[in-house]
């Protein structure tokens, strides 16, 4: 069955203080390189990439010499509400990947990773053990130490059947939940099951300025170019 994938892209940079899938790792936007990931990957056809009405024409042109046949839709409010809005255009019923643009290093392996892992379950996400200690606290007091055996940190891409994730995006939003950061959530409150396989520590999120750096030393190591 087909795969598409949804590139979600709709941040307004808030805390980095631009917005973020247009700066640039090794001199390529980070919209790109994440877009680039999908186009070159076997299984995937269509690819729609979800970012503010005022940056659809700049994303064109960034992105339309890698992916002539790209869907460009505009994202909403929340990240939740943008990739509502992916979903709704992605043709058929087949497959989704959901994924960050602000991962840029996600890799092909990953993606075959994660759709091989759906398997009977309603979705599959990778995602990496926990191996710092983790603290509960209420204000700058400890509560208590929580076990980390069983925690782990989701990333994307996450797949899913289509008609499941935008069935549960729908109800989500009839429920008045509006604000979920994690596709994979909105099934498992449903009652819906999550499989995970295994993550990629290089597939970082760019969310500060540090992350970018580390980002770019990644890079280097990968092309061998340090």
């Amino acid at each position: 069955m087909a795969v598409s994938a949804v590139i979600v892209a709709g941040g307004s940079g808030t805390r980095f203080g631009l917005k973020k899938q247009f700066i640039t790792l090794g001199g390529v936007p980070l919209i790109r390189r994440a877009v680039e990931s999908f186009v070159s990957h076997p299984e995937v056809g269509t690819i729609v990439v979800v970012v503010p009405q005022e940056d659809m024409d700049l994303t064109g042109r960034l992105i339309s010499e890698v992916c002539p046949a790209l869907h460009i839709v505009q994202g909403g409010r929340t990240r939740q509400e943008s990739v509502y809005n992916g979903l709704k255009n992605v043709p058929g019923a087949g497959t989704v990947l959901i994924h960050d643009a602000v991962r840029p290093l996600v890799t092909g392996e990953l993606i075959s990773r994660v759709l091989a892992g759906i398997g009977d379950a309603d979705g599959c996400i990778p995602a990496l053990a926990v191996s710092s200690t983790i603290k509960e606290v209420d204000g700058e007091m400890v509560k208590r130490t929580v076990p980390r055996s069983n925690l782990f940190e989701a990333q994307t891409p996450q797949a899913f059947g289509l008609p499941r994730i935008l069935g549960a995006h729908t109800r989500a939003r009839q429920r008045g939940v509006l604000d979920a950061t994690d596709d994979g959530v909105l099934i498992e409150n449903e009652g819906g099951k999550i499989r995970i396989v295994q993550g990629d520590p290089y597939n970082i999120k760019i969310t500060l300025r540090k992350d970018l750096e580390l980002a770019e030393a990644m890079l280097a190591c990968r092309t061998g170019s340090v």
